[in-house]
C-alpha cells in the first residue's frame, strides 16, 4: 500500500488514494465471501479468515480523518492548510525544525525556497498506524527561533526568525551585526538612516561618501559608520586579532582575520579587550566606544568588511541576505531615497561653507 523512497536523510511515503484502498478491501472480502459459498470445505474458510487478519494488519493511513490540503512559505511565515488535523509536537535540532502534525494523511511535497537562513520545506507521512504528518524546515546556520499561532481551525502558522542579528553571509561565513545587542532594523536605522549631527566635517555614513571635501581635498570613505555610544563591540565572525592599534584618524582600532581571506576592522574605539594573535568567536567582546574617538566628531563605529583586504560596500551582501524579508528591504530602499536627498543637502552644504571660509 505504501511505496518508500528514500529522500533528505528520512523517507517518503506515497499512501494509497483512500478510493483505492476500499476498492481493494472490498474486493478482498467480497472474493473471500464467494469463495467460501461455493467451496464450503474448512480450508477455503481459513484461508478467508487469514485474508481478513491480514488486512486487518496493512497500514491503514488512507483512513485518517483529517488531511493536508496545502503548505505554503511567505514573509518567512509556514503556512500550513489542513482539515482536523493537530500539531502535537515541535522538535528542534541544530539544522532543522521538525513538526509533527497527527490524526493527518497527505501526499509528499517539497518547496525550494529562497530565505536568508531557510534552505527547503519537505513533508510526508511518517507513521502510518498513529496517522502522522511530519513537516521538516531544513536551515543553512543554526540560529533560528520559530513561533507557532494558530490563526483558524484549519490554519496553523510557522513564524521563522533568525533574531536579525545577522549582518550578511560571505563566502559561507556569517558575520554578525558587529555591536551588541543591535538587530537588523536598528543597524539600518543608525547607519544609512542616520543623518550627523555635524553634517559637513562629520560626512554621511554610507560606503563610498565623501570626506574631507570641506578641507578641499579628496578621500572616499571606504567602510559603514554607524552611531551608537556606551556599547560594546563585538566580533563580527570568528577570527584571529592581527591589529589592536591607535592612529591620530582612527583613534583605537581592531583588525580581525577571518577564514577565507576575509579581514574586518573596527575603528573608533575607546578600549578594547583583545590582545594580538589573540582567537576570538563571534559575538565575543572586542571593546567599547564611549565617546567620540580619532577624527570622528559624533560618537559612532567605523566598519569594514575586506575580502582579500579590500574593503568593499556590505549594503549589497546586507540586500542579499534578507532579499526574502520584504520589510527590511523596503526600509533599505526608503532610506536609500533619502541618502540621495541627504548627499544633495551636504554637497550644498560644503559648498557653502567652503566660500565662507576663504
Amino acid at each position: 500500500m505504501n511505496k518508500i523512497n528514500q529522500f533528505n536523510g528520512g523517507f517518503r511515503y506515497r499512501s494509497t488514494p483512500p478510493y483505492k484502498t476500499i476498492i481493494m478491501y472490498y474486493h478482498v472480502f467480497y472474493v473471500g465471501w464467494v469463495e467460501c459459498k461455493r467451496n464450503p470445505p474448512k480450508w477455503s474458510i481459513i484461508k478467508f479468515i487469514l485474508k481478513c487478519l491480514l488486512i486487518c494488519l496493512l497500514p491503514i493511513n488512507s483512513f485518517a480523518t483529517g488531511w493536508i490540503e496545502n503548505i505554503s512559505f511567505e514573509n518567512s511565515k509556514i503556512n500550513i492548510h489542513h482539515h482536523d488535523c493537530q500539531i502535537k509536537e515541535t522538535i528542534e535540532t541544530s539544522y532543522k525544525l521538525i513538526i509533527k502534525i497527527g490524526n493527518c494523511f497527505s501526499k509528499a511535497g517539497i518547496i525550494k525556497i529562497k530565505h536568508p537562513n531557510l534552505q527547503q520545506i519537505h513533508w510526508a507521512q511518517h507513521d502510518h498506524r498513529q496517522q502522522t504528518v511530519w513537516v521538516v524546515a531544513t536551515f543553512a546556520i543554526p540560529n533560528y527561533q520559530f513561533a507557532r499561532i494558530k490563526l483558524s481551525s484549519t490554519v496553523d502558522q510557522i513564524s521563522i526568525s533568525n533574531n536579525n542579528k545577522t549582518m550578511f553571509l560571505l563566502k559561507g561565513i556569517r558575520f554578525q551585526i558587529p555591536l551588541e545587542n543591535m538587530d537588523i532594523e536598528k543597524f539600518i536605522d543608525r547607519s544609512i538612516g542616520y543623518i550627523p549631527k555635524f553634517l559637513v566635517k562629520d560626512g554621511l555614513p554610507h560606503f563610498g561618501s565623501k570626506r574631507d571635501d570641506w578641507k578641499r581635498k579628496t578621500r572616499k570613505h571606504k567602510g559603514y559608520d554607524i552611531y551608537v555610544n556606551n556599547v560594546n563591540v563585538i566580533a563580527a565572525a570568528d577570527g584571529i586579532v592581527t591589529k589592536v592599534r591607535t592612529t591620530s584618524r582612527a583613534g583605537l582600532y581592531v583588525k580581525l582575520r577571518h577564514a577565507a581571506k576575509i579581514y574586518t576592522l573596527y575603528i573608533h574605539l575607546t578600549s578594547a579587550r583583545v590582545k594580538r594573535g589573540q582567537a576570538v568567536k563571534r559575538g565575543q567582546i572586542l571593546g567599547r566606544i564611549d565617546g567620540a574617538s580619532g577624527n570622528a566628531i559624533e560618537a559612532q563605529l567605523h566598519f569594514e568588511i575586506k575580502p582579500y583586504n579590500k574593503s568593499i560596500n556590505p549594503l549589497a551582501l546586507i540586500e542579499n541576505y534578507y532579499d526574502s524579508n520584504h520589510l527590511i528591504i523596503e526600509k533599505i530602499r526608503y532610506n536609500k531615497q533619502l541618502l540621495t536627498t541627504s548627499i544633495r543637502t551636504r554637497n550644498i552644504a560644503v559648498r557653502n561653507f567652503l566660500q565662507s571660509h576663504r
